[in-house]
């Protein structure tokens, strides 16, 4: 565990460099997909980041407070700890969708098309984010000591931080894959959706922090349901949309006849 990086007289938060470099790569990325067919402008992109990254931040901080309620602080101090420490994963995400849909009713573009393209990046950040709970010692697995367990506040644990973290490479590589074969509006959305929910719920399992809970589930659990139902909708609405446009192209042809 090594939650601050020193250099000089500097002192640099790990979590927050790690999830730096993940959003650089996810930008990068996400740039560059665009150019392979995407009908959004880099205007359109612009104003789709700077939504997203504002109401997911703020959303992912004000799940972090309804999970976790924080004390008052009582200096200046504590009050930057409590701005700069402390994000649920689920509170982004819902707040980035937000600031798409905001960004697409500007545009009069449908928010598929901004997530779409959003969504094989996205988890390039998140995996920097997930590296970077590993070096603050949040989010941590059960006790294990078998292989490639991790010691955290001298407990043998599963290394849960960069599982998730090498899923969400692979993730992204799947989902780019998706996207560049350009599949129907909503598809690669959709895979997002529920690899990752379905992911997360498994991995809820073999975590050992606190982290809220609803009834039996714990709350990334609970929402993770949810996210998936959406995620199979998206599937299925995507793929009735090809099968009516085969049936109307298969009625205007015998129309013609």
């Amino acid at each position: 565990m090594h939650p601050f990086l020193h250099i000089g007289s500097l002192t640099l938060p790990m979590y927050g460099l790690c999830t730096l470099v993940g959003t650089v790569f996810a930008l990068l990325a996400v740039f560059r997909l665009r150019k392979k067919g995407s009908p959004l402008t880099e205007d359109n992109l612009l104003d789709a980041l700077i939504w997203a990254i504002l109401l997911g931040f703020l959303c992912a901080k004000l799940l972090y407070f309804i999970v976790d309620p924080p004390q008052m602080p009582h200096s200046w101090r504590e009050v930057w700890d409590l701005i700069t420490s402390g994000l649920v994963f689920y509170g982004g995400l819902i707040g980035g969708l937000l600031g798409l849909w905001i960004v697409s009713k500007k545009t009069k573009k449908s928010i598929v098309t901004y997530a779409d393209l959003f969504a094989p990046c996205f988890p390039l950040a998140h995996a920097g984010g997930r590296i970077g709970c590993l070096m603050a010692g949040c989010c941590y697995g059960m006790e294990y000591s078998g292989p490639c367990a991790v010691v955290l506040d001298g407990v043998s644990r599963l290394p849960t931080q960069p599982m998730e973290a090498g899923f969400l490479v692979i993730l992204s590589g799947v989902l780019t894959a998706i996207y560049l074969k350009k599949p129907r509006r909503g598809t690669v959305t959709g895979w997002y959706m529920v690899l990752y929910s379905a992911w997360r719920f498994i991995i809820e399992f073999f975590r050992a922090d606190e982290r809220g809970s609803v009834g039996a589930l714990s709350t990334s659990q609970f929402i993770s349901l949810f996210i998936f139902a959406i995620g199979v909708f998206l599937l299925i609405r995507s793929r009735k949309e090809v099968n009516d446009f085969i049936s109307e192209e298969g009625m205007e042809a015998r129309t013609l006849s």
